[in-house]
């Protein structure tokens, strides 16, 4: 089957900065608290998106030190 013309924009790259992804599926940088709970799931999500082709996939929140503002609670109010 032939993908509707009016999407075809989509696939075409975009210049971000000083890099061109290859095309206009991205991925934001959202936090649901997935990554303090279970970070593997988080990460095979993100893999399975770039696997897949997207241009642009984020991470989202990690703490980086124990002292960080979430710990040791999981982030639900922003």
């Amino acid at each position: 089957m032939a993908r509707d013309p009016r999407y075809d924009i989509l696939f075409e790259p975009v210049q971000i900065g000083p890099l061109t992804a290859r095309n206009r599926f991205y991925q934001v940088p959202h936090c649901n608290g997935g990554g303090y709970r279970d970070p593997s799931a988080v990460a095979a999500m993100r893999r399975v998106k770039a696997e897949g082709g997207w241009g642009v996939v984020f991470t989202e929140q990690v703490e980086m030190h124990h002292s960080s503002e979430i710990t040791p609670y999981i982030d639900v109010g922003r």
